[in-house]
């Protein structure tokens, strides 16, 4: 029951309201096209089966039941595979629940059906209670969800009183479903459906329960499942279970047919459409009930039940690996055109994808923006994304709050005003486009990922995974799952992408001021450095921004690349011969043999007066410069220079911005083996 229940809460129906064509094509086409081959099966084989299965009700509910995928076990599967938030996986959710739709009203046809068998008259008796009890629920619980909200303050989680009238209110419902004749199982499922799903209820109840049922009460209903279980019997009747088999068999290779030929129809690629099939062919947890509930009816022996089970068990054992091996959500960002600051065209629109967690992020993205130099003739689109955690719902959303019709989350309206404002007050340079995204800790990185992809953007803009930096020596408070996020964008991303460690030091002194920023940029060598130094060129010219350009070069040219190194003398001479007269430029050069001496040059370098430091991240450095140093790195996602120019030890006030350039296709896999070890 309680299974049940949460994923009600976590579904929401108001994905039908949203859904479009292919949402509907997909659904009805695997949910007729399978009965269309089914029935008749069914029907041709009642003389092999068993007297209680050959009954017409009996089979149209096994087949219905063997057709329809349920959004409980597929949302379960997609969340485990880090699929939520990828485009098939968005796209299976909403056509489940479609399916679902139908899938329940076939379910109360076969009780119904089944019912009235000695008389007409008690199916007719069941769907009345089954309207009366739905009714009640589905019409009354939500009067009572509003109350209790109403009564919740903002941001708080709802009182565990309430929460505990909610838990009690799940017998109650099963009993009166019970009562009436209707299966114990809907009335927590309406319950669910009634209770609106994220925060404050759906969060708070999912918080409260998921783990215990997971942990505690599931296992017990596989422990019963297990011991209803009788392999010897079927071993030694194969007869027995051999029509049943076929027409389970005959049902789930429909089922995956039926999807593939709709998919293709839609004109979706074979290898997307196989792979949603497999989606829609999950099986778990809402079966093994229906198995349950026809051992309560009679409908099937030991020996079936024992072979559903064993069947349920391998398809999903088979199908889950099967999705991993089709289907990369990161396959798309894999591009080989270029996308960074380097080679974005002089004077055009450079568009940046920024990452948002709270408000201190925010707030470090206006004053890196306000730095970047926009200008009317090279000005910055931004696109803002504000990433909240998926709690309480199981369907990931993502809104793009440009369409006022679009489904609105509270948390991000004080974000939305403040850009809004922002965009108003420079509206002559930067163009602001916001969005959310509702989504697992796992997955947030696919949808910063694929908007830079949408949006052709060049540079993606992250906080540091720490919070709350400031000069007190205080190490700050630690984002909780951004450390991930940051990584696996470092590892995904389609363009360019910088972390942002701020330390509140852009703020101290407007750019419009006759004192200026004082900003360093360490240029170490590799194409990392070369994306950091042609940001750090566009950010000198404006006019209240000082740059002093530190270049680290090894002692006799030891350990350097040839190729890297005649791509680096050349980005640096084309930035020396534009910024030879600008007085507020300054370019050093300074020899080194190890990384103690790198550390010490850039000791000797920061005299406390810096607001910004600028380095990239180390993709193609001279391993030299480095020596001795990867082992104290504690922050990977800002390479071995940045971690240490981020400690508070070193430069308390001063932020940091470190880049890394777009890897391109054919480099990806030497950084994937560079970041795997700190994969979290």
């Amino acid at each position: 029951m309680f299974f049940l229940f949460i994923s009600g809460v976590k579904m929401d129906l108001g994905v039908i309201k949203k859904a479009g064509k292919k949402q509907w094509t997909l659904a009805l086409g695997g949910v007729i096209i399978p009965h269309m081959i089914l029935l008749p099966l069914g029907f041709a084989m009642r003389k092999h089966m068993d007297k209680e299965l050959s009954k017409m009700s009996s089979i149209g509910g096994v087949a219905a039941s063997v057709i329809i995928t349920t959004f409980p076990v597929v949302s379960t599967v997609l969340r485990d595979l880090n699929l939520l938030s990828s485009e098939i996986g968005r796209l299976a959710l909403s056509t489940v629940v479609i399916s679902d739709c139908f899938g329940l009203s076939f379910v109360a046809a076969f009780e119904a059906a089944k019912q009235g068998e000695a008389k007409s008259l008690d199916a007719l008796s069941y769907l009345a209670s089954l309207f009366a009890v739905s009714g009640i629920v589905i019409g009354g619980v939500p009067w009572v969800m509003a109350w209790i909200k109403r009564r919740t303050p903002e941001g708080r989680p709802v009182g565990q009183n309430y929460v505990t009238v909610i838990l009690l209110g799940v017998f109650v419902v099963g009993f009166m479903t019970d009562f009436v004749g209707v299966a114990v199982g809907n009335g927590p499922l309406w319950l669910g459906l009634a209770i609106p799903d994220g925060p404050p209820i759906g969060a708070t109840l999912v918080d409260k329960m998921e783990v215990i049922m997971m942990d505690v009460l599931l296992p017990f209903s596989y422990t019963t499942i297990g011991l209803l279980t009788d392999f010897h019997a079927m071993s030694s009747c194969w007869s027995c279970v051999g029509p049943l088999f076929l027409f389970a068999l005959v049902g789930y290779s429909s089922k995956l047919i039926s999807i593939i030929v709709t998919t293709w129809y839609l004109n979706m690629p074979f290898r997307e459409g196989l792979t949603l099939g497999l989606m829609l062919s999950l099986r778990g947890q809402v079966e093994f009930l229906l198995f349950l509930h026809w051992m309560d009816w009679q409908m099937i022996t030991t020996e079936n039940f024992t072979m559903m089970v064993l069947l349920t068990t391998i398809s999903t054992g088979i199908i889950s690996p099967l999705i991993s091996m089709l289907y990369d959500p990161t396959r798309p960002y894999m591009i080989n055109k270029r996308r960074t600051i380097q080679h974005n065209y002089p004077n055009s629109e450079l568009r940046i994808v920024a990452a948002l967690y709270d408000e201190e992020s925010a707030a470090s993205l206006f004053s890196l923006l306000n730095v970047s130099n926009p200008t009317p003739r090279s000005p910055l689109a931004v696109y803002a994304i504000y990433l909240i955690e998926l709690i309480g719902r199981a369907s990931p959303i993502f809104i793009d709050h440009s369409q006022p019709d679009k489904y609105w989350h509270s948390s991000s309206e004080a974000i939305h005003h403040a850009l809004n404002l922002y965009e108003e007050s420079r509206s002559d340079c930067i163009r602001v486009q916001f969005f959310t995204s509702v989504t697992p800790q796992r997955t947030m990185y696919q949808d910063i990922c694929e908007l830079a992809l949408v949006k052709k953007a060049s540079l993606i803009i992250l906080p540091f995974h720490m919070k709350n930096l400031n000069s007190l020596g205080v190490a700050g408070e630690v984002r909780p799952g951004m450390l991930s996020v940051n990584l696996n964008c470092l590892l995904h991303a389609p363009c360019s992408l910088g972390i942002l460690v701020y330390k509140n030091a852009l703020e101290s002194v407007p750019t419009s001021l006759i004192l200026p920023y004082r900003f360093a940029m360490l240029f170490l060598g590799g194409a990392d450095a070369r994306e950091a130094l042609f940001y750090a060129d566009r950010m000198v010219e404006d006019e209240g921004v000082n740059l002093t350009v530190v270049r680290f070069l090894p002692l006799n040219l030891q350990g350097d690349d040839e190729r890297e190194r005649k791509l680096d003398d050349g980005a640096v001479t084309s930035f020396w011969v534009k910024n030879e007269s600008n007085k507020r430029v300054v370019y050093k050069e300074v020899v080194v043999s190890d990384g103690v001496d790198t550390i010490s040059a850039i000791q000797a370098v920061d005299d406390g007066s810096y607001d910004l430091w600028i380095v990239g991240r180390g993709n193609g450095v001279n391993p030299l410069l480095l020596n001795g140093l990867s082992n104290w790195n504690e922050n990977p996602e800002l390479g071995v220079i940045g971690d240490v120019l981020a400690s508070m030890d070193f430069s308390p006030t001063a932020s940091v911005l470190v880049v890394q350039q777009q890897v391109l296709r054919d480099e990806r896999n030497m950084s994937k083996n560079a970041l795997s070890k700190f994969r979290v």
